[in-house]
């Protein structure tokens, strides 16, 4: 009788059919196997990439750093060449990456201190300046290393862009665990990563306002509480982010084989659900270049506006993150993307005609900053923003969630039809495709900006905008991108993956990961046994 590490051939073969009835057993679409340890740290990792005051750099770039609008215009140019020569660069480094951490982990990696280094030296750009250079709207030294900044800050956030898309669907092979995964994460940093935000909005008003008293202007205050807030956000989200690619594990492995770029490409392109989501993604990018947020601020005066109005929405958050493993089970990813896009969105278009049309006894628009010294639940815009930030909340799960899982199916469509996965080269294409319309918006926006006559000082400076750029910034915040939003849903009705052929998907997948197992079980007893003898 042969014995092979202390046990008999049969008992061998008995503990090998035990290993292989294990993996038998992972077929089941359901098993969860993310530890509570990563799950707390994705939570964390999760909050920490939107952990930043990114939303308000536009008022850093437009009245503290001073860049000119045709600079702004001319950046968005070189950086859209730059933005689509770096994405082909960084889909194909990272396709053809196999290391013993993983494909995308090391990526990951790059958008955390790195970017975090990078980022902070943008923020302070201002206080390594001289003074008169700061001042200096069309200077062509800052209007320069301003660029350089931005490019290298492009770079590592699509390392880090592109490998959080592929790394996602990796991080477990079964759809229900990481739904799961994404529902905690994407409800416990609703608050974490809102707080840089909060925190900026509520200083930023208290300076305008003369809550904050100081013997500098309100607009060097500004200035001074950008220049900290930006660069400590950013720091304590890279070091939170490189901490968690320590713990990070991709569990869907990859063939040793690395594979051609053109197959690559040809793949990603030549697939009907595939198609449709670039094309709905590339759609959905058209923007106007003015949010909700610069509304409220250029405005009404109050940067803290929605965050006031949005405090009854806090009891309807939970409601699709919490159910939406549930509405998984009934529906298909599509059909609850679209609904969470399209309820999300539309009801701009009612807040607009409310705001726009009425008036009030003194002849001022709703929408308009209607006393000298308005409090957020005087304006008329309160209410219909209160019932428009319940709306929003309620869907939001189902939003955030879908938008993920919309990109994880296509990955893992890839790979049913094709037997290899393809994370970086769609990431980058879907990046890119969104990207051109984006870097139009970019060229564009500013020119926008300035025929409505938008005044970049206005609001550091304590001056209202121009009735025609107040009624412009509202149309542009509100309206356009509801019939935006609208729009990107066409393609969406070619999507093809409905709930029947998704659920054959993963149980076809899982058997065929579960068979590569074995094999592999097989290969690794056949060459241990092979070495003893």
């Amino acid at each position: 009788m042969n014995e092979h590490n202390g046990l008999p051939e049969n008992g061998r073969s008995d503990e090998l059919e035990q290993v292989n009835a294990k993996l038998r057993e992972l077929v089941d679409v359901d098993r969860r196997v993310i530890s509570r340890k990563q799950t707390i740290g994705y939570m964390l990792f999760d909050g920490s990439n939107g952990f930043n005051i990114d939303g308000h750099k536009d008022l850093f770039t437009d009245s503290i750093l001073k860049i000119s609008f045709d600079y702004q215009s001319i950046n968005s140019v070189v950086g859209g060449v730059w933005d689509i020569v770096d994405d082909f660069i960084v889909s194909f480094v990272i396709e053809k990456t196999r290391t013993r951490w993983g494909k995308f982990i090391p990526y990951i990696f790059l958008g955390g201190l790195p970017y975090a280094a990078v980022a902070t030296l943008f923020w302070v750009l201002p206080l390594i300046l001289p003074a008169n250079v700061v001042n200096d709207f069309n200077h062509v030294g800052k209007f320069v290393l301003y660029m350089l900044l931005n490019m290298v800050i492009e770079l590592l956030g699509n390392f880090k862009g592109v490998a959080v898309g592929g790394y996602l669907s990796t991080i477990t092979p079964y759809p229900s665990d990481r739904r799961r995964l994404l529902s905690i994460a994407s409800y416990s940093s609703i608050i974490y990563s809102r707080l840089p935000d909060l925190f900026i909005e509520f200083l930023l008003d208290f300076i305008k306002h003369g809550i904050v008293k100081s013997a500098r202007t309100s607009d060097e205050l500004i200035g001074r509480a950008l220049m900290i807030v930006g660069p400590v956000t950013t720091v304590v989200s890279g070091i939170i982010i490189s901490w968690y690619t320590t713990i990070a594990r991709e569990r869907v492995h990859q063939k040793i084989e690395k594979p051609r770029i053109l197959d690559s490409l040809r793949i990603v392109f030549s697939h009907r659900p595939v198609i449709a989501y670039l094309l709905s993604n590339a759609l959905g990018s058209f923007g106007t270049g003015l949010s909700t947020n610069d509304y409220y601020r250029q405005v009404l005066d109050l940067t803290t506006f929605e965050t006031i109005a949005g405090i009854p929405s806090f009891f309807f958050q939970p409601t699709t993150f919490a159910k939406y493993n549930k509405l998984a089970a009934r529906f298909s990813t599509k059909s609850i993307y679209m609904i969470g896009q399209v309820f999300a969105k539309t009801f701009y278009i009612p807040l607009w005609f409310y705001g726009r049309f009425l008036k009030t006894k003194e002849g001022k628009y709703f929408f308009q900053k209607t006393k000298p010294h308005m409090s957020p639940i005087e304006s008329p815009m309160f209410p219909v923003t209160v019932v428009w930030e319940c709306l929003y909340a309620t869907f939001w799960g189902a939003r955030s969630i879908s938008i993920a899982e919309i990109g994880n199916e296509c990955n893992d469509y890839i790979e049913w039809k094709c037997g290899y996965r393809n994370e970086a080269t769609l990431s980058a294409a879907a990046t890119l495709l969104c990207k051109i319309p984006g870097r139009i918006n970019g060229v564009l926006q500013p020119l926008y900006r300035k025929w409505i006559g938008y005044d970049q000082t206005a609001y550091t400076e304590g001056r209202e905008q121009s009735l025609r750029a107040q009624k412009w910034i509202f149309a542009m915040s509100t309206l356009l991108p509801a019939i935006l939003v609208l729009t990107s849903m066409i393609p969406m009705f070619w999507f093809n993956i409905d709930k029947e052929m998704r659920d054959g998907m993963y149980r076809e997948l899982n058997e065929r990961r579960t068979a590569a197992a074995e094999r592999i079980t097989h290969a690794n007893s056949a060459v241990e046994a092979g070495q003893e003898r």
